[in-house]
């Protein structure tokens, strides 16, 4: 009997894309200190400025460039030039001359599970069992992601909090909102910041708390809950686009100066303000004093006020209790 392979309906045994290593090596460098070897994930090139400690800004697919974009461009500290990455499953796929080139003449790189074929560039192999054990953490937030992006499943989402002292804020906000017909916001490339950012999600809530700068200038501290803050403002709103990185136009200087007096552009490697979301407001409060204790609030405060405002995930309840105490005083 012969078989033929024509009436053959097989199923998909790989049905991961190459966005999802794409994924996997963005997060590897920004966590997982104790689980990965981070200086593996970068090869030793000739600049020994080129190096995981040295690491300042991760952008994929930057959308400035035309024609090749590589997957992603890295930026490192006191080294003014981009650095180029490709990711594969396998070297030999990395086959397109104009891409060879382009990783081989900036100084760049190739990410691999196997490097099967020398193609002529720097390259690092990724570990798989490193990746199996990533999947089994991030699972419940990859799903979480597909679903959202469809619009599908749970639509009420995680809670945020996002503290802000004195009056510059809610300035900026509110020319935030009469500057353009997209609500946005942009945290400061902080640790802090890609830990919590990079678990936002599409449809998830968050409140922007304007609040009374204390009298100090330093950091506030926390196991205050007694302590009294006064609510000058805030806004509730829901989560559009969760995460994007915006290095030029009138958005991205927004938030900072990104020219020099010269007009040569600063650095990426030295811009603070790029990490932004979009969001759709829901109801905004301004011109009010509403006196309250920090109550269960303390510590959220305290890390999102200390981390320049950046966003802090928040229990549910809490979370809750908030909106109702702005919303009925």
């Amino acid at each position: 009997m012969k078989v033929s392979k024509e009436f053959k309906k097989t199923i998909n045994r790989n049905p991961f894309n190459e966005k999802l290593i794409h994924r996997y090596y963005l997060e590897s460098l920004y966590f997982f200190e104790n689980t990965i070897d981070k200086s593996s994930l970068i090869p030793r090139l000739e600049n020994q400025k080129i190096k995981f400690n040295n690491l300042a800004l991760v952008v994929p697919e930057d959308a400035r460039k035309t024609g090749y974009r590589p997957d992603f461009t890295l930026y490192f500290k006191n080294y003014q030039k981009e650095v180029p990455v490709e990711v594969k499953w396998k070297s030999s796929e990395f086959n397109k001359k104009n891409q060879i080139d382009y990783i081989k003449n900036n100084n760049g790189f190739l990410v691999v599970f196997e490097n099967d074929l020398d193609v002529g560039v720097p390259t690092v192999e990724i570990n798989p069992k490193d990746f199996q054990e990533w999947m089994a953490k991030r699972i419940y937030t990859l799903t979480r992601d597909s679903l959202n992006s469809k619009n599908i499943g749970d639509t009420n989402g995680s809670k945020w909090l996002v503290a802000l002292r004195g009056p510059n804020p809610m300035i900026n906000f509110k020319r935030m909102m009469d500057a353009t017909n997209q609500n946005f916001w942009a945290f400061k490339n902080s640790k802090y910041v890609t830990n919590q950012i990079f678990n936002l999600q599409k449809n998830d809530n968050m409140i922007f708390l304007f609040f009374k700068s204390p009298k100090t200038a330093m950091s506030m501290t926390s196991g205050q809950e007694y302590k009294k803050i006064e609510i000058l403002g805030w806004a509730e709103v829901t989560i559009i686009e969760p995460y994007y990185i915006c290095l030029e136009g009138e958005q991205a200087e927004f938030f900072e100066k990104i020219r020099k007096s010269n007009n040569q552009i600063i650095s990426v490697a030295d811009r603070k303000w790029v990490h932004f979301v979009d969001f759709r407001i829901n109801e905004f409060k301004e011109d009010i004093s509403l006196l309250r204790n920090r109550g269960q609030l303390d510590s959220y405060i305290v890390s999102s006020s200390n981390q320049g405002g950046a966003l802090t995930s928040i229990p549910q309840n809490i979370y809750e209790d908030l909106i109702s105490y702005v919303k009925t005083h």
